[in-house]
């Protein structure tokens, strides 16, 4: 299919080009001119728009696919864990030790060294019981190897896995925080371990959702620069792009500091992922929202403002929650650690006020509705009646039950579904063992594709390649026992590609712009690793781009291609 006869740029051919388009045609050629795709089809059909000076490409059989959307995406996060040494493989206390004597070596005496958390990335999972020694090293241990230098070993950022968050200071470390055996913890949910003479361990255990130990108590450990955040940034986009990632949207909201840093990388020309950016305002009353939707309200309303490779779109609002969580992490704003949002504590009464401000002034709401998806549904339902917003696609986050009667409710106010397959059936999905009809309505996707409810995947950086993310949702596997959860759930392969593409697409309001490989549509395209409709289901999360391409431009291409 070919909508022009001059020349194109560029043309791929002899390939698997999974368009993505309302058939869910193969073809095998492609031609791209400018920044967009010129036509489509078989090979006899697109070799003769090539011209003298097209750069003509022989796929020789690889598959070719629409740029991934992750709607759920925290993507800065990643470069940031490149700053501090891993001790991912570190096995015993001995291997940790020798982490820190390494990074001490290199340190000048009275500089801190500070690693991420123990245990192998992206989950950090089964620690300490994988370590030789089943336990967590103390203060004591650390001073051995580094007596002059405050160390911290950095806690799991929670989501990552679940609580706790374990870090770890070692004494000159506590010195500095003036932490000792008459310090008090902050809340009930945060444990400062002491030994049988009360002294401290040097070992911290945060039972809460998002960690708030470096916002309170170990607050004097060195924190992200706006420098480091550029950069990583950068390395970050880098990295979604080998896997295929051409488009994100941050669904959790982000706070000023990731905005300026993102600002800045487009600003320098060096953006290489389409980016839609929710903003993280933390209202204490409607007076000061309503205010501030007056003022900046128009920079963010509707589907949003920007150009096509960063948009502001629309706000997030946080509803309850733990205040302790809030108190604690607002207090250190602009500081927001992993995070990159500020968490905010919203009750029932104040979130309806904000619902009601966001819909008057077309500003899309986002929020996590985990546990709470019938108080929000409810009230979504509320502000609808005053406001329609059938029409606006406000999303609703972390989806995990929903009932059938729920997701008609969703469907009549065109609510638009952020589902994370990974986190809620591989990584959390030991409650559902023996519960199947429990398991059957968690992330129930082929109940949102017969009720018609739009929906799409975000991998939540845990860990950032969507083919993890993807095959969780075709094999819908538990992780410790390989018990599939909710067989009559599971997804083919093509229709797991198509919600991470045309899915992700309608999210961010550009379905007609993106999402599938079709003439006239943006050329953000792949080329895979493997071919994923027919390789070995295990092995589909280790599939990245051979070739990313957005708007035509390279942006990723592996030494292999």
């Amino acid at each position: 299919m070919t909508n022009s006869t001059s020349p194109a740029d560029l043309i791929f051919h002899n390939g698997q080009i999974l368009t993505m388009d309302s058939s869910s045609s193969i073809q095998s050629a492609v031609a791209v001119k400018g920044n967009a795709i010129q036509a489509v089809g078989a090979d006899n059909d697109i070799l003769p728009l090539a011209g003298l000076e097209t750069k003509v490409t022989d796929l020789r059989g690889r598959t070719l696919i629409p740029g991934i959307v992750d709607i759920h995406a925290h993507m800065d996060r990643e470069g940031l864990k490149e700053i501090f040494p891993t001790l991912a493989d570190s096995r015993s206390i001995t291997d940790i030790l020798e982490v820190i004597r390494e990074q001490v070596s290199t340190t000048s005496p009275g500089e801190w060294v500070v690693t991420m958390p123990i245990g192998d990335p992206p989950n950090y999972t089964d620690m300490p019981q994988s370590l030789a020694e089943g336990r967590y090293p103390t203060r004591w241990e650390l001073d051995q190897v580094s007596p002059d230098n405050p160390v911290y070993i950095r806690g799991i950022w929670t989501p990552w896995n679940v609580p706790p968050s374990i870090s770890i200071a070692n004494s000159a470390a506590l010195k500095l925080a003036g932490i000792d055996r008459h310090t008090q913890s902050p809340d009930s949910t945060v444990t400062i371990e002491k030994n049988s003479d009360g002294e401290p361990t040097g070992i911290f255990i945060d039972q809460n959702t998002y960690p708030t130990v470096e916002f309170n108590l170990m607050r004097v450990v060195p924190r992200f620069t706006h420098t480091q955040r550029v950069a990583a940034l950068k390395r970050s986009m880098a990295l979604y792009n080998s896997v295929g990632t051409t488009s994100t949207y941050e669904g959790h909201g982000v706070a000023p500091e990731v905005v300026r840093a993102y600002r800045e990388v487009w600003d320098s020309g060096a953006a290489t992922v389409r980016s839609q950016l929710v903003l993280n305002p933390v209202w204490e009353s409607a007076e000061e929202a309503q205010q501030d939707m007056e003022q900046w309200g128009h920079t963010a309303s509707g589907s949003g403002f920007g150009d096509e490779m960063l948009k502001l779109t629309g706000i997030y609002l946080q509803y309850e929650g733990s205040q302790y969580i809030a108190e604690s992490r607002l207090a250190e704003l602009p500081f927001t650690g992993w995070a990159g949002f500020g968490q905010a504590y919203n009750d029932a009464d104040r979130f309806r006020k904000f619902g009601h401000l966001a819909a008057r002034h077309n500003l899309r709401v986002n929020t996590l509705v985990r546990d709470v998806l019938e108080e929000v549904l409810t009230i979504f339902e509320e502000v609808h009646q005053e406001t329609p917003i059938d029409q606006k696609r406000w999303v609703i986050n972390h989806v995990l039950q929903a009932s059938p009667e729920q997701l008609q409710r969703i469907k009549n106010l065109g609510l638009v579904v952020e589902t994370i397959p990974l986190t809620e059936l591989w990584l959390r999905g030991s409650k559902y063992l023996d519960q199947p009809d429990l398991a059957d309505s968690a992330v129930p996707h082929r109940r949102y594709d017969e009720m018609g409810v739009h929906y799409a995947f975000g991998t939540d950086n845990k860990p950032y390649n969507p083919f993890a993310t993807l095959w969780a949702a075709v094999a819908r596997t538990e992780r410790q026992t390989g018990k599939v959860l909710g067989p009559d759930q599971r997804l083919s392969r093509m229709d797991a590609l198509r919600v991470f593409t045309m899915g992700g697409a309608y999210f961010c309001f550009e379905e007609d712009r993106r999402g599938s490989i079709e003439p006239e549509k943006l050329a953000d395209m792949a080329v895979l690793s493997d071919d994923i409709l027919t390789m070995q289901e295990a092995e589909i999360p280790t599939v990245t781009s051979l070739l990313t391409m957005i708007g035509g431009k390279v942006v990723h291409q592996a030494e292999a291609f």
